[in-house]
């Protein structure tokens, strides 16, 4: 079982660096790239953070956070919610990665969210 959500948290963290890059393609004044090809997974505290930002560049994902096995059952959306979730993040540790441009990606998130359906 462990094996199984594993994999899918796998799938769904190359679903996000694949819809990340695209984001990070849409805001020229802060490099969103790296947030999203290191973004990973790791066995942390149930009652721990979803999400952990380190060194203000990698996002860290807790696959025991009970969201985590929602957010990786494969259901269309997913991808989105996370990537939302991780821009959110690093726009609270980030200066440079202001409200306007969390906003934009928002907005692009929900453009593809409704174009895909």
């Amino acid at each position: 079982m462990e094996l199984e959500n594993s994999r899918a948290m796998d799938e769904l963290i190359a679903q996000v660096r694949q819809l990340g890059m695209t984001l990070a393609a849409n805001v020229a004044e802060f490099d969103l790239g790296p947030v999203f090809e290191k973004l990973s997974h790791a066995a942390g505290p149930k009652k721990g953070r979803l999400l952990d930002l380190i060194d203000g560049s990698s996002v860290v994902i807790n696959s025991n956070h009970p969201m985590a096995s929602k957010l990786a059952d494969g259901k269309p959306g997913r991808a989105q919610v996370l990537a939302s979730a991780i821009i959110s993040l690093v726009n609270r540790a980030e200066k440079d990665l202001t409200d306007h441009h969390q906003r934009h990606l928002h907005r692009y998130l929900l453009e593809s969210m409704v174009s895909s359906t």
